[in-house]
């Protein structure tokens, strides 16, 4: 038999240490583990007039309420010790007449719930009969212990997953062979969710159209989602009937309840007159400053410490914090007066800012501020160099989106901070980096910008990212937003439908056709951007001399270093100069060398420095075909050091096919001299991979006693082509 109500009370009253103040008063004895107390870790707000409000005004609000709605992310921590705590604080204010329901348990598993809670079985019979989540230890565990020691009803409100696979197999008829077990854990009538419930949904999982049954509302009324929905509406209209006087606290995923949609308007269809609050835990990195915006989406948002997950896919997570890095550049003549516009610039994967800061400079330096963003994820390339990426596919929709609120964090940084007119904003984009630019064009909310991607690639996740539907912008509609995608036929006919959708959420799209020439195309693209940008179009040069770089390792550092040359060239001399791939058709087009010579390498900043706080040793390696009178020529630059001339942390080495003069043995000897950070460079444009990858292995065994860096050339220093 279940114990008394009021024995249960008093052992609840007396052991209980869940409360939200008990956090407060605990706080210096608890252990290094313990996490921090939830009056820091969490920010609540009035849903629809945005106050600020404490725990205790949100208590007494939800505290005259029939049935409470908690919205969660499932395996944040911080939401569930919240939802523990406010539990335990409605059964405090309503005398213990609260009743727990939870999506996580289904209806056919209420009995075994019930004889765990009555002590008729022990926790493991019960478990292995009740199918829980797999972060149900962590996170609704202590939740329902807290029911069984206040001795209050839990209900299992969810729809049975084994009915769900046999209606989408047989569909609606099966009902009709229920048994009367099985007839207990259906609704006894569907009602259709609202079509503003099933655009959320179709634009949730509009990258998966194969999950959704198309139709209107009523078609879809023995879909999964409305299955889920009614059967949690009527849990909690029966636990309002069985349980007179007490509040239901219902625990759900945010989109079964975000809007007052999905399970709580169940509720509402089956009980009219019921008073009902809603809340939305939403996990932030910092609760206390997070912006609520756009239409409500409930009565009270509290914004949570986004601190650690418990997933239910075997995998667990701690938030860290982590920089976000760029590299700024500020023409000399701007100022309050005068002040000039914004050119933010994600590059490729496997390059840097520093690089995407150099052509930048050259191209738009004078007239427009620079950011130029380092991907997040840093990688070492095929070629040995560290680049960046910007995103996994497996962690895609979270790496984006907080590259929105990087790339926002920035602009609004520069604002604040620098003469930069807020109504000349572009963001540009190439390859990945232009894929992401897409993503930030559509989903910022604070930045007035008009945004390029070109040529973006690795886009297929593109679609797993709900889109902000302007019906819920409420009075917080965004700035103007611009994106032109460019790049070529088979770019264009994969985005026709994304950008068309970009245009139903007002996000101003349009796709450009690069042009075939190679010369044509590099003005297109930057006049794009002097457009964007307010500036004056890069004039057509009238000479008929054209010039161009040949690349035929298809690399994006190779083809990147030939465009920052390219440019340096068609400034320097007035003639068209472009990088390429393959040779153009062109007959008249003078291809430009990239041998390096020695007499080029001695340029003030043509040979790198080694990364690192303290300096280091730059090692020029010479390819393996030269005469001894051009080595002898590499041999002075080692002479008349120009690193060294500079710093005295610097130096340069070099090395070519000899004996004692190997790779090999010129690290040795820098080893012997206690010279242990070095940055390795073949001393040529770009090198062959083939070549690099035989360098490196016959340096392997000293990478656990030397730090090595690695360059795949000397094309990305400026002024490095020609004598």
């Amino acid at each position: 038999m279940r114990m008394s109500l009021i024995l249960r009370s008093v052992v609840f009253l007396a052991c209980c240490t869940f409360c939200f103040s008990s956090y407060a008063d605990k706080h210096e004895v608890e252990p290094e583990w313990a996490a921090p107390p939830l009056e820091q870790a969490i920010s609540i707000r009035d849903g629809k007039t945005r106050e600020r409000l404490d725990y205790d005004q949100l208590i007494a609000a939800l505290a005259q309420a029939d049935a409470v709605f908690v919205g969660e992310s499932h395996t944040d921590d911080t939401t569930h010790r919240l939802q523990l705590a406010i539990y335990d604080s409605l059964l405090k204010s309503r005398r213990n007449q609260v009743v727990l329901a939870l999506e996580v348990f289904e209806r056919d598993v209420q009995a075994a719930l019930d004889r765990y809670l009555d002590d008729e079985i022990d926790e493991e019979s019960f478990l292995a009969e009740s199918r829980p989540w797999s972060n149900y230890r962590e996170a609704y565990r202590p939740l329902v212990e807290l029911a069984k020691q206040a001795g209050t009803p839990v209900i299992a409100a969810n729809f049975p997953r084994s009915l769900t696979r046999r209606l989408a197999m047989e569909g609606p008829k099966v009902l009709e062979s229920l048994s009367a077990e099985e007839k207990h854990w259906v609704p006894s009538e569907f009602f259709p969710n609202t079509p503003a419930y099933w655009k959320r949904t179709d634009n949730a999982t509009r990258g998966h159209q194969g999950f959704a049954m198309p139709g209107t509302s009523d078609d879809r009324l023995y879909s999964t989602q409305t299955l889920w929905d009614n059967s949690m509406g009527e849990a909690c209209a029966e636990a309002l009937d069985n349980h007179s006087g007490y509040c239901v606290l219902h625990i759900n995923g945010n989109f079964h309840s975000a809007y007052w949609d999905g399970a709580v308007h169940q509720l509402k269809r089956r009980k009219p007159a019921a008073k009902i609050k809603t809340i939305s835990l939403t996990p932030a990195i910092n609760p206390s400053t997070a912006v609520l915006r756009g239409k409500p989406v409930a009565d009270y948002v509290v914004y949570v410490e986004s601190r650690a997950t418990n997933t239910d896919r075997g995998e667990f997570g701690v938030q860290v914090g982590r920089e976000l890095k760029y590299r700024f550049h500020l023409p000399p003549d701007a100022s309050a007066e005068s002040p000039v516009p914004l050119l933010i610039w994600l590059t490729d994967d496997g390059l840097t800012a520093e690089e995407a800061m150099t052509l930048c400079k050259l191209k738009f330096g004078e007239e427009a501020a620079i950011a130029t963003i380092d991907a997040p994820y840093k990688l070492v390339g095929e070629d040995y160099a560290v680049g960046g990426r910007w995103y996994w596919p497996e962690s895609f929709t979270e790496d984006v989106t907080t590259l929105v609120d990087g790339t926002e964090r920035i602009w609004a940084y520069l604002l604040r901070n620098f003469p930069i007119d807020a109504d000349r904003v572009c963001l540009v984009g190439e390859g990945t980096g232009g894929t992401v630019v897409s993503v930030i064009a559509v989903h910022s909310d604070r930045m007035k910008h008009q945004a390029i991607a070109v040529r973006p690639s690795r886009y297929g996740k593109v679609k797993d990212i709900p889109l902000p539907l302007p019906e819920y912008f409420g009075d917080d509609s965004p700035p103007p937003r611009q994106l032109t995608v460019v790049g070529d036929d088979a770019v264009r006919d994969s985005w026709k439908q994304e950008l068309a959708q970009y245009h139903e959420v007002q996000v101003s799209s349009d796709f450009q056709l690069l042009a075939a020439d190679p010369w044509e195309s590099a003005t297109q693209l930057t006049n794009l951007v002097r457009e964007a940008l307010g500036m004056q179009a890069q004039p057509v040069v009238e000479n008929n001399a054209r010039q161009y770089l040949l690349v035929s390792d298809r690399a994006p550092r190779a083809l990147y270093w030939a465009s920052l040359q390219a440019e340096r060239i068609a400034v320097s001399e007035g003639i068209p100069t472009t990088a390429v791939g393959a040779a153009p058709s062109v007959v008249e087009a003078k291809q430009i060398s990239t041998e390096i010579t020695a007499a080029a390498a001695k340029r003030e900043g043509a040979v790198p420095r080694c990364p690192g706080p303290f300096g280091g040793t730059t090692v020029l390696v010479l390819p393996g075909t030269l005469s001894q009178e051009i080595i002898d020529q590499w041999l002075a630059i080692e002479e008349d050091d120009p690193l060294a001339a500079k710093s005295r942390f610097h130096r340069v080495r070099i090395a070519y096919d000899a004996d004692g003069h190997r790779l090999k043995d010129v690290l040795l000897k820098l080893q012997s001299e206690n010279r242990k950070n070095i940055l390795v460079v073949p001393a040529v444009f770009y090198a062959d991979l083939l070549w690099l990858r035989s360098l490196r292995e016959s340096v392997l065994e000293l990478e656990d006693t030397l730090t090595l860096h690695w360059r795949p050339g000397l094309g990305g220093q400026l002024g490095i082509l020609g004598e």
